[in-house]
C-alpha cells in the first residue's frame, strides 16, 4: 500500500527524467491522499509551468503560499510564471517578496533585474544584476545580462568586459558568445563580429539568427557572396523570416542580380505585408530599373506604413527629381532631412535639386553641410565644383575638382571639368592634359561618379 510519499516520490522521479504528465497524475494522487501536503502542489506547480501552463502553476504555488506564506522559493517560482505571462508588474512583487523572505536569493535578483530590463528599468536592472554576481560570482548568466544593459547605454568596454568574464566562467555559454560578437559588430569590428558568430553557429548548427547577424558582418566587409550564403542558411532554418529575405535581397542588389533581388523583396512582403524596408529596398531596385511608377507605389505604401522613414522619403525625392518633378522632390528631400539632420546624402541630392531650380547659393549650401558631413564624399565635391565654375569662381572649382578626382580618380568628368577651370585661370597645358586624360577614361567608360542613394542616402 503506497501512502502519499511514495507517490510524492514517483512524481519527483517523472518530473526528473521529464515526463511532465505523469508527474502530474502522481502529484495530483498525493494531493488526493493529503489535500494539505505543500510539497506536492509545489511539485505540480513545477510540472505545469515546465508545460508552459502557466495559470495552473500559479494556481498551485498560490496553494503552497496558503500553506507556507513565507516560502521565498514559492514567490520566486510564482514570478517566474508571472514573467512568462508577460505580467511583469505581478512578477516583480513576487522576486521582491522572495528577496525581502532571503536577502540572500541570487537567481530572485537576477530575474528581477530581467523584469526591470524588460520595463526599460535600466538603472534597477544593473543594481539587481551587480547583486547577483556579489552572491553568485560564478553564474555567467548575471555577468551578460549586465553587459547588455552597458551596451544599451553604450558603455561598451564595460559591457566587454562582462561578456569576456561571462565566457571565462563558460567559455560555451552562446548567448554571452553572441553578444560579444554582436558588440563587435555594433563597433565596426567585423572580423572578430563573424569570428564571435562563427563559434555561435559551431555550437549551435541550426541558430538562424547566428547565421543572419554573420551574414551583416559580412555585408558590411563587402563580402555579399559570403553574406547571401549566410542569409541563405537563415532563411533555410526559418523560411518564414520575412527580413533575412529582405536582406538577401538587398545584398543580391549589391550584386547586381536585381531580379534575384526583387524576388527575394517580393517573399518579404508576402511575409509580412507591413515590412517597409522591403518595400523601399524594392522600389530603389524598379527605380533603378526605369520602373517609375511601380517604385513611386512602394515609397507611398512606405510612407503610409511608417511616416516617420527618412529614406523613403529620401529614394521617393530621387525619383521625383527623376521625373522632373523638383518641387515635389525638394519638399521629400526637406521631410527626409527634418527626420535625419545628419546625411550628406539628402543634402547633396537637395543640392542638386536646387541646381537644377537655379538656386545656386541653396545648392553651394546644401553641398558644402554635405561635405562638412563626409569631407570624402565625391559626388558633393563634384557638384559644388560644377557651381563654382558657373559662378566664375574658378579657384574654388579647382580645388573642389581636384579632390574629387583624387578620391576617384577615373571619373572622366571631373578632367573635362577641371580642364575648363584650368583654362579660365589662363593654364593651357594643364587644361589640355586634363583633356587628353578624359578621353583616354571615356573610351574605357569611366564615366559614372557612385551615388546611388543607399538605405538612409547614397553611396560615396
Amino acid at each position: 500500500m503506497f501512502n502519499e510519499l511514495d507517490v510524492f516520490q514517483r512524481g519527483l522521479a517523472c518530473q526528473e527524467r521529464g515526463d511532465y504528465d505523469q508527474a502530474i497524475n502522481a502529484f495530483s494522487e498525493a494531493i488526493r491522499m493529503n489535500p494539505k501536503y505543500a510539497e506536492a502542489y509545489y511539485g505540480r506547480g513545477n510540472a505545469y509551468e515546465a508545460k508552459g501552463q502557466h495559470d495552473l502553476a500559479i494556481a498551485d504555488y498560490n496553494r503552497v503560499l496558503q500553506f507556507s506564506p513565507k516560502e521565498a522559493a514559492a514567490y520566486y517560482n510564482r514570478g517566474l510564471a508571472y514573467a512568462k505571462k508577460g505580467d511583469r508588474k505581478q512578477a516583480l512583487a513576487d522576486f521582491s517578496e522572495a528577496i525581502r523572505l532571503d536577502p540572500d536569493y541570487a537567481a530572485a535578483y537576477y530575474n528581477r533585474g530581467m523584469a526591470y530590463f524588460k520595463m526599460g528599468q535600466l538603472d534597477e536592472a544593473l543594481s539587481d544584476y551587480t547583486e547577483a554576481i556579489r552572491l553568485a560570482p560564478g553564474d555567467p548568466e548575471p555577468y551578460v545580462s549586465r553587459g547588455l544593459v552597458y551596451a544599451v547605454r553604450r558603455q561598451f568596454e564595460t559591457a566587454m568586459a562582462d561578456y569576456e568574464t561571462a565566457i571565462a566562467l563558460d567559455p560555451v555559454h552562446v548567448k554571452a558568445l553572441g553578444n560579444r560578437a554582436n558588440l563587435c559588430e555594433n563597433q565596426g569590428r567585423y572580423e572578430e563580429a563573424i569570428a564571435g558568430y562563427s563559434q555561435v553557429i559551431e555550437l549551435h548548427p541550426d541558430d538562424a539568427k547566428a547565421y543572419a547577424n554573420r551574414a551583416i558582418a559580412f555585408f558590411r566587409l563587402e563580402r555579399f557572396d559570403e553574406a547571401i550564403a549566410d542569409y541563405t542558411e537563415a532563411i533555410r532554418r526559418n523560411p518564414r523570416n520575412g527580413k533575412a529575405f529582405c536582406s538577401r535581397g538587398i545584398a543580391r542588389s549589391k550584386k547586381g542580380a536585381l531580379e534575384e533581388a526583387l524576388a527575394d523583396f517580393n517573399e518579404a512582403i508576402r511575409l509580412e505585408p507591413k515590412n517597409v524596408e522591403a518595400r523601399v529596398a524594392r522600389g530603389i531596385v524598379l527605380a533603378s530599373q526605369g520602373r517609375i511608377e511601380e517604385a513611386l507605389s512602394d515609397f507611398n505604401e512606405a510612407l503610409r506604413l511608417k511616416p516617420e522613414m527618412p529614406h523613403a522619403w529620401f529614394h521617393r525625392g530621387l525619383v521625383y527629381s527623376q521625373r522632373g518633378e523638383l518641387e515635389q522632390a525638394l519638399a521629400d528631400l526637406n521631410e527626409a532631412l527634418r527626420l535625419r539632420p545628419d546625411d550628406p546624402c539628402a543634402y547633396c541630392h537637395r543640392g542638386i535639386v536646387q541646381t537644377r531650380r537655379g538656386n545656386l547659393e541653396a545648392a553651394l549650401a546644401d553641398y558644402t553641410e554635405a561635405i562638412g558631413l563626409d569631407p570624402h564624399y565625391a559626388s558633393a565635391l563634384y557638384n559644388r565644383g560644377l557651381v563654382f565654375l558657373v559662378l566664375q569662381q574658378f579657384d574654388n572649382a579647382l580645388a573642389d575638382l581636384t579632390e574629387t578626382i583624387r578620391l576617384r580618380p577615373r571619373f572622366a568628368p571631373a578632367y573635362v571639368n577641371r580642364a575648363l577651370a584650368y583654362q579660365r585661370l589662363g593654364d593651357s597645358a594643364r587644361a589640355e592634359a586634363d583633356r587628353k586624360q578624359a578621353e583616354a577614361l571615356q573610351r574605357g567608360g569611366e564615366t559614372a561618379v557612385s551615388d546611388n542613394g543607399g538605405e538612409g542616402g547614397g553611396e560615396r
